[in-house]
């Protein structure tokens, strides 16, 4: 592994508070300091031991160009450290929620980031670190002086009794996608029943701008939703989120946007979602459809010579799981590992050999060790075939990751 130790630039501005979860946390931001990360790499670390005060979080901004981080872990005085182990997929503009949040600061030595590495020639993205201070007291706390060096501190992590929904993700699925040719005006993504219930949707634009004018959910039972938009979409954003009625099904999407005739282009357009609190809660209304298998996540698998692994991080499922299976959708794919990180955070490898799964077909069912589990993540590593004369378009592979009880 690689590993580049470069001191940040440091400097103390003050921050607004611009965002609901801001709002539910007293105090101010302050940027820390600015990474010009080597995307090439696959670690790097912001020395931020020079920043006055104690902080009660971190959050990340993604500047410039965005970056995949699959962990990050924040080091602080004394030794206790503190790992965010989840996939961070930030576009350009986008910022993480707060990581760490507590009721008291802390002085901060380092922040490591892990990122999935883009190889070939050299890839750079800017990263911003922004700190969190709660009161007038952390602002003007002085660091202690180290007058020998400080034994390290390892912890061993609890292990849940029982599994806990605040190991999951932050349950965003994508759950349908669409190739946007500009002749037409609009087009329809088809849903259905089997996908779940959500409480708000938003789009993410690949390949080319688009100009949406309006989003309309049509519901299982013919209501719509027509949700008026009218702003450029540039390509490698997402929209804000779209609020929905999330205790019925959809039926289908309809997506209006500005045609350009004389454009032989075209866009990928992917829909993501965020479940209902009622979907998959222990006794959720996922376990009364499709035989009790509900959808935990998804992604796209890039078409690469290589191989690579994604992060499928797994949200509210307090109740467990005791078998999976991965769904593949517009493009083969060759699947060679499946891990399973459960609650207590034992990982369960389950070697595939690499396994053609071909569009439209399913690997598994796959039982988990140890009957009903709590999943954290699953991490699969794969990558969509080159050469398939029946995918779907020139885009890549959509896997899911689907479970049952």
């Amino acid at each position: 592994m690689f590993r580049r130790v470069v001191f940040a630039f440091l400097a103390v501005l003050f921050a607004g508070v611009i965002s609901s979860a801001d709002a539910q946390q007293p105090g101010r931001w302050v940027l820390l300091g600015v990474r010009d990360v080597d995307l090439s790499l696959d670690k790097d670390t912001i020395d931020v031991k020079a920043a006055k005060g104690r902080f009660g979080a971190i959050r990340l901004v993604a500047k410039e160009r965005g970056a995949e981080i699959f962990k990050v872990a924040v080091n602080y005085y004394g030794g206790r450290v503190h790992v965010e182990d989840r996939r961070i997929n930030l576009l350009p503009g986008e910022r993480t929620r707060p990581i760490d949040p507590r009721r008291s600061g802390d002085f901060i030595d380092k922040i490591d980031l892990f990122y999935k590495t883009q190889g070939g020639t050299k890839v750079h993205a800017k990263i911003e670190v922004w700190g969190l201070l709660l009161s007038r007291q952390d602002e003007i706390a002085v660091r202690p002086a180290i007058t020998k060096p400080a034994a390290p501190i390892t912890t061993t992590p609890a292990t849940p009794t029982s599994p806990t929904p605040q190991l999951g993700g932050n349950g965003d699925v994508l759950f349908g996608v669409q190739y946007v040719g500009f002749v037409r005006d609009r087009d329809v993504i088809k849903v259905g029943n089997e996908v779940g219930k959500f409480d708000k949707v938003r789009l993410r634009v690949l390949d080319n701008d688009i100009h949406l004018v309006q989003l309309k959910v049509v519901y299982s039972n013919g209501d719509p939703d027509v949700l008026a938009f009218d702003k450029p979409i540039k390509a490698g954003t997402r929209t804000p989120w779209f609020t929905l009625k999330g205790d019925r099904f959809i039926k289908e999407i309809e997506m209006v946007y500005r045609s350009r005739p004389n454009f032989k282009g075209e866009a990928r357009v992917e829909v993501y979602g965020e479940f209902a609190e009622s979907w998959l809660s222990g006794n959720g209304e996922s376990q009364k459809f499709n035989q009790g298998w509900a959808l935990l996540g998804a992604q796209t698998a890039a078409i690469r010579i290589g191989f690579e692994t994604d992060i499928f991080q797994v949200a509210r499922n307090p109740g467990g799981y005791r078998k999976i299976r991965i769904d593949v959708k517009d493009r083969a794919i060759t699947l060679r590992q499946i891990k399973v990180t459960y609650g207590s955070g034992q990982d369960d490898v389950i070697p595939v050999k690499s396994v053609r799964v071909d569009a439209g077909k399913t690997f598994g069912p796959v039982d988990l060790k140890g009957g009903v589990r709590f999943i954290k993540q699953i991490a699969l590593t794969y990558r969509s075939r080159f050469i398939d004369p029946s995918a779907r378009g020139k885009g890549p592979a959509v896997v899911e990751v689907w479970a049952q009880r």
